[in-house]
């Protein structure tokens, strides 16, 4: 590929990253030409439907999320807390809630190979940091990765406008409540008895 054409593709995923991490199923792929300055014919020349550039932008957040959980697995042992709130804010930021839940179909089988790849690798990094914030006392012993991450995913979707109103800091305060959560552990059986 070109290197303009290959510099029009990567701002089409830029620009739909940026707009699909706020709200992926209200966003046009005409907005997402107009944020790129392409037009919409260049648009589905690179992606050929929705789906086709979701699965693009899961690439990318794979691409990121790893270079993230490499800079965290390589500097966490010089301060813990830190760098798990690095890890936890900067999965946040990237839009965790809404691009994964919208590039993941409901059967993770029917990823595509590569995005498949992706995914195992940095759930794989994730169960690391996820040690480390363990033995540094920041996680409960009995918390996976993968509670984590649907953890994340579910108390930073977008609330409603309304909410926002009320509370416009809901966010943050959700997943500070959500890492005590996960510093002290389940209380399931208290609760919710099984």
């Amino acid at each position: 590929m070109r290197s303009d054409a290959l510099a029009r593709r990567e701002r089409i995923i830029t620009a739909a990253c940026e707009l699909f991490s706020t709200n992926a199923h209200n966003v046009s792929l005409d907005t997402v030409a107009e944020r790129a300055q392409v037009g919409i014919a260049t648009l589905y020349r690179n992606f050929p439907d929705r789906t086709a550039l979701l699965v693009a932008c899961g690439g990318r957040f794979f691409a990121e999320a790893q270079q993230l959980q490499d800079d965290v697995l390589k500097y966490f042992h010089t301060n813990p807390e830190h760098w798990w709130y690095t890890y936890v804010d900067g999965l946040v930021n990237m839009g965790v809630s809404i691009l994964v839940s919208s590039f993941a179909p409901d059967d993770l089988s029917t990823l595509p190979a590569e995005v498949a790849d992706a995914r195992a690798l940095a759930s794989s990094k994730g169960e690391k940091i996820i040690a480390m914030a363990k033995d540094a006392g920041l996680v409960h012993k009995d918390v996976h990765h993968n509670t984590f991450i649907v953890g994340l995913i579910t108390v930073t979707r977008p609330p409603v406008p309304g909410i926002v109103a009320l509370e416009p800091n809901i966010t943050h305060n959700l997943v500070d409540l959500f890492l005590s959560g996960l510093k002290h552990g389940s209380m399931r059986g208290l609760r919710y008895p099984d």
